[in-house]
């Protein structure tokens, strides 16, 4: 893939992960949405639960929130969780 996303995942503590992705998956309050480059912009309301970012090398990365919004714009992913907190990598 010759593009990647880049992503940042905040909360009102500040940033909780930050870096490149070649997919997002996010969880919608009206389901779950999957993310490559390209992306149509968008701006949708979050529910809670887990995303996950596959980065270019390297593991699976979670964070788990607890609802917020997800905008998308220009390849450039941005979720402004009411609470999240990285839970690991596969």
């Amino acid at each position: 893939m010759d593009r990647e996303l880049t992503i940042e995942i905040a909360d009102w503590e500040g940033l909780v992960w930050g870096g490149a992705g070649q997919f997002f998956v996010a969880p919608t309050v009206e389901g779950s949405i999957g993310v490559y480059p390209r992306h149509e912009p968008l701006l949708a309301l979050l529910g809670a639960g887990d995303v996950r970012v596959s980065p270019p090398t390297g593991p699976e990365v979670k964070v788990r929130i607890t609802g917020g919004f997800l905008s998308i714009d220009s390849d450039i992913v941005t979720v402004v969780a009411d609470e999240a907190e990285l839970v690991g990598a596969d």
